[in-house]
């Protein structure tokens, strides 16, 4: 796969196959060089004059926006279409989204020509995962579960979030354990009452965009099948958090994984 080359960091338009990457590129203050993007609800109200597709984008789609360049993050689905970008003209890079957020944005400051503002967002980054360690240290691991209403990648089924997920890395990162990996789930799978029943979680982790899918925060308890057998729904212990946050673990990283810390081990 190319590296970030000169002709990609020069790029003025650009194609992103990922939410994340996107949120990341817009901290950097270079939205202005997004054409092309997933309609994901972090993104909402935001970067108006960026087009947005619902299903990945087709060869012709990608023609239409003009990019000079295509930043893909999961090699298993976008590697088709980075294929197609590349006989396309079109600069073809991976920046795998189960990298550390840092490196993430290390690499996409580079592409961007952002690199000094790169530096501060990985500061600011490191700042907040230093304060969540400070927090954590000492305390007992919290049992946590992230619920989704569209992890599987459709609406309507509430799924958990297992290993190989931002939402893992940012559990693990704030002193918690993911039961959802701990439990065996690679990426997000739905879930059955007995299942949730056995990982017995302490807490549950939401995006703020998703709870209402999942019955809000009076109904999840019952809505969630298994969910109210639980010692989370005992002590109704629900934690709220944005969405690119719990999704993505990107640019609001540091920030994030501090709050969930916070939740997790502050009386």
């Amino acid at each position: 796969m190319a590296s970030l080359s000169l002709q990609a960091q020069a790029a003025e338009r650009i194609a992103v196959l990922n939410p994340g990457h996107a949120k990341i590129i817009q901290a950097l203050g270079a939205g202005d060089q997004l054409v092309l993007m997933p309609n994901d609800p972090s993104l909402e109200g935001q970067l108006p004059n960026v087009t947005r597709y619902h299903r990945l984008p087709s060869a012709e789609s990608l023609l239409a926006e003009k990019p000079q360049a295509l930043i893909a993050a999961t090699p298993a689905r976008h590697q088709e279409l980075l294929d197609q970008a590349r006989r396309l003209g079109i600069e073809p890079v991976m920046i795998e989204r189960t990298l550390p957020p840092t490196e993430r944005v290390r690499r996409l400051a580079e592409y961007v020509d952002r690199v000094p503002q790169g530096r501060e967002l990985i500061k600011r980054i490191k700042q907040g995962h230093a304060a969540a360690a400070e927090i954590s240290r000492g305390e007992p691991r919290v049992k946590v579960l992230h619920l989704s209403s569209s992890g599987a990648g459709s609406t309507g089924t509430v799924t958990g979030a297992g290993a190989a997920t931002s939402a893992d890395a940012l559990i693990e990162r704030a002193g918690g354990i993911n039961v959802g990996a701990e439990a065996g789930l690679e990426r997000y799978q739905s879930l059955s009452a007995e299942g949730v029943i056995a990982m017995a979680p302490e807490a549950i982790l939401v995006s703020a965009k998703e709870l209402p899918a999942i019955g809000g925060a009076d109904g999840i308890w019952e809505q969630v099948p298994g969910l109210a057998h639980t010692p989370a729904a005992q002590d109704k212990r629900l934690i709220v958090l944005d969405h690119a946050a719990v999704k993505y673990d990107g640019a609001t990283s540091g920030s994030a994984t501090r709050s969930l810390a916070e939740a997790l081990h502050t009386p």
